[in-house]
Formats: structure tokens, sequence, C-alpha cells
């Protein structure tokens, strides 16, 4: 079971690589809480520090390993212009604002990324956090749906949980999907 976390609420601006506000260390504590139960061996996380203090918390309290993986670094999919007819007009002004060091053209990156995180995870149980854009890329990558879907996938919120396992044909499958959690009162 491969588990997709969104880091926590951060505090700051983006391109300042912020990191976990009060508000987003009570979410992970939560997440973690949830996932207290499971076999959880390992957390691969994303080079951020917002990515990097969500596994931190999530390892304190499950006994898990730590890693960074720049395969799940902050990347947004941006078409090709071969493939901008792939998207809603609308949405290609938008395409022109994504910082240069996040843009994935045609999200081959990413789709490298899930595949491999696949094949090499699928069998065990693991906590992989990263950004928005890569959950809903990667859940777009598990629904073998059209390149656009991921800007429909969502939002995806902070701390939220979302759930991949293999089937009976070990094919990957969306059990959970951006689940939050219940902070307490």
């Amino acid at each position: 079971m491969i588990h997709l976390v969104r880091h926590g609420e951060a505090v700051g601006e983006d391109t300042a690589d912020p990191g976990l506000s009060e508000l987003g260390r009570s979410q992970v504590q939560a997440l973690a809480n949830r996932l207290a139960f499971r076999p959880v061996r390992q957390v691969l996380h994303g080079p951020s520090r917002r990515t990097s203090e969500t596994a931190c918390i999530l390892t304190e309290n499950l006994g898990a390993g730590a890693a960074a993986s720049d395969l799940l670094a902050d990347r947004t999919p941006v078409p090709s212009q071969e493939r901008r007819g792939d998207y809603p007009t609308h949405r290609w002004e938008w395409f022109e604002d994504v910082p240069e060091a996040e843009r994935d053209i045609n999200g081959a990156e990413l789709t490298a990324a899930w595949h491999k995180l696949w094949f090499d995870h699928h069998d065990e149980e693991i906590v992989l956090v990263t950004h928005a854009s890569v959950v809903a890329w990667f859940v777009r990558q598990v629904l073998n749906a059209p390149p656009a879907t991921w800007m429909r996938i969502g939002p995806i919120g902070n701390a939220t949980l979302t759930s991949i396992g293999p089937n009976i044909a070990g094919e990957p499958v969306v059990e959970t999907f951006n689940a939050e959690v219940v902070l307490p009162i």
C-alpha cells in the first residue's frame, strides 16, 4: 500500500521554502495518529522543508525510517506546445506563471517517478510525502485519465491521505482519496 500525503500547512511564501505552521504540525500529528496502526516501515519525502518536517513528525510517531527522494520534488505538469490542446484554453495562461524550476513538460518526470515508486514499493506499506500537484498527477496516472485531469482532482488538502494499493490483478487502484484528519478540539 502506498500512502500519498501532502505536507502539512506551511507558513510563509512558497518561494522561500517555508516550514510547517503550528496548524500544519497539528495536522501531521493527527495524520500520524491515523496511520499509527499501519505497518509503515519507511517514509519518503520530497526535498522541500515542509515535506521534510512532515516526514519527521510521521517517522517519530510511526517508528519508521525516513529518506529524501527527488522523485517527490514539487513539480507541475506543463504541456508542451504540441500538447496544449490536451488542456482547456482557459488554463494556458496559468501555465505561464509556473516557476521554471517546477515545470515538468507533459508530466514526463512525474510519470516516470510514479512508475518507479509503484514498481519499487507496491508490495510494502510506505508513506510518500509530497505536494498537491504531485499527488494529483499520481492519481491521474493510476486512473489512466487524460492529462488535464490532474487539474480537476482536488483540491488536495494539507496533511490529507490518499492510499493506493494493488487490486487482485496487481494493478494500482485508489482506495482512499484526499482523506482529511480530524483535529482535536
